[in-house]
């Protein structure tokens, strides 16, 4: 008969052993990251600012959008001279433009006639025609409105510009200037038929005033909507004065096209390019980058090159297509022109392969240059200047928050975001030097160290099961009585 082995079960279990583990890092675990410092980024810059305020606008150096960890900037942050960290906010940086463009309006003064109403009629309005010396005729019903004037039938040069292009802001008008003053109103109206009017500015002023040298002119009318003028192909202008005074005739009109655009500024990254072969080359950032446009170009003159283009966002990734076009550098009659960027969306880039398609660049690669948004740091003046920018810290969490919530409304200056005070990025510096690029945070290294000692002690568990159940096979394998 085999004997029975009697195991004696050691009071240090697994089950114990894994709780106090568990017991031994959970202070470690629940523990938060101490505050930053200065010391715990990368780089820095001294602001310079010119006058007290509750909040400062800073734009971004270069420098930063390439030494960041984060293609966000969440690893950026300003301090005051106490070493505090402030609050701020993130902002893209917007250019407004303002373009005015005048379009010329032809002028026929129309003479004018009075339809009353009939006897049997209870409606005490008049129906005035207006008739200009072509033989245009234009029929416009006034409603217990004085008799006009004078009046002026406004053309739109239709082979010039199209009507569904044009949306007009205000009519400039213009005469021949004398030594009396007269003041006036105008009513304007707008058709594309000759039929059918709409009315686009009511009892507008017009005046020509002088006083000694001086000369007060007003002689514009503002459009109540531009865009319900668009279409618009004729402009009937009624002019109405209080005063027993002649109004110089109208001699030029003009339709004002008033454009504001809004666009974001952008800061320009250059890749590093490698040459594989004469078709095929690979463009490196320094770091990943959400990207605005993307432009490639040839570097020989009058080149036009099919290529396929790829992306990948990190190094570690694997190659993504981006796109097939054709790029190119063209020396004209018409001037230099080149290939139009590609859109890009914020797409996260790293690196760019180009390949060309039926075609190779020679011994010189295609220039290629990324653009991305530019951003404005903007910070409450919390404590005492001077403030400090820092970038580049791995440990860092976000820490920004939105426009709105930052800036109470009642405190935003009349032109935005623009009218804060600037300050002005001076003396940049290294701060806790290029480890802080790569550097964790405590609760990631006690992270660390738990899965490591974790997965030990599991391993010295097994190891230790293995050894029992050796430990039991030798014993049941030796026979009864040796």
């Amino acid at each position: 008969m085999m004997s029975l082995i009697k195991i004696k079960k050691s009071p240090f279990t697994l089950r114990a052993a894994l709780c106090g583990l568990c017991l031994s890092v959970l202070p470690l675990a629940q523990a938060d990251d101490a505050e930053l410092t200065p010391k715990d980024f990368y780089k820095g810059a001294e602001l310079e600012v010119s006058t007290p305020s509750p909040f400062y606008r800073l734009t971004l150096p270069e420098e930063v959008y390439v030494e960041t960890v984060y293609p966000d900037l969440r690893d950026v942050r300003v301090f005051n001279s106490s070493g505090q960290a402030v609050t701020f906010a993130l902002s893209p940086v917007d250019n407004d433009t303002t373009e005015q463009r005048n379009i010329p309006l032809r002028i026929f003064p129309m003479q004018m006639s009075v339809n009353k109403p009939a006897e049997n009629q209870r409606d005490d309005g008049e129906t005035f025609t207006f008739k200009s010396a072509s033989g245009v005729e234009v029929k416009l019903y006034q409603d217990g409105e004085r008799k006009p004037e004078a009046t002026y039938l406004l053309e739109l040069n239709q082979d010039k510009d199209k009507p569904e292009d044009v949306g007009f802001n205000q009519i400039i008008l213009d005469w021949a200037q004398n030594s009396t003053n007269w003041q006036a109103k105008v009513t304007l109206y707008s058709s594309s038929d000759l039929k059918d009017w709409r009315k686009q500015a009511d009892n507008a002023p017009l005046m020509d005033l002088t006083s000694g040298t001086d000369r007060l002119l007003l002689n514009n009318i503002d459009i109540d909507d531009n865009y319900s003028s668009r279409r618009t192909r004729y402009w009937l202008l009624v002019v109405n004065s209080d005063e027993k005074i002649a109004i110089p005739a109208i001699s030029k009109a003009q339709g004002v096209v008033i454009t504001r655009r809004t666009a974001v500024e952008t800061i320009e990254l250059t890749f590093k390019p490698e040459m594989v072969s004469k078709t095929e080359a690979i463009y490196q950032l320094q770091r990943p980058q959400p990207l605005s446009s993307l432009s490639i170009v040839p570097e020989q003159s009058n080149t036009v090159l099919p290529v396929n283009v790829e992306y990948r966002s990190s190094e570690q990734d694997k190659w993504h297509p981006l796109t097939t076009t054709v790029v190119y550098q063209i020396h004209g009659d018409t001037g230099f022109r080149t290939s139009e960027p590609l859109v890009m969306n914020s797409l996260l880039v790293q690196g760019i392969r180009v390949k060309a398609v039926n075609g190779n660049w020679g011994d010189t690669v295609p220039k290629v240059v990324a653009q991305r948004e530019q951003v404005d740091v903007l910070f409450n003046g919390q404590g005492n200047p001077p403030y400090l920018l820092a970038w580049g810290a791995n440990q860092a969490p976000a820490a920004t928050i939105g426009v709105n919530q930052f800036i109470p409304a009642s405190e935003m200056p009349p032109n935005g975001l623009q009218g804060l005070p600037p300050a002005d990025p001076r003396n940049i510096m290294v701060l806790g030097g290029e480890e802080r690029l790569t550097a964790t945070s405590q609760v990631e290294r006690a992270q660390q160290w738990q899965t490591w000692l974790l997965w030990g002690l599991l391993i010295a568990g097994v190891a230790g099961l293995a050894l029992v159940v050796l430990r039991l096979a030798r014993e049941l394998m030796v026979p009864k009585g040796k």
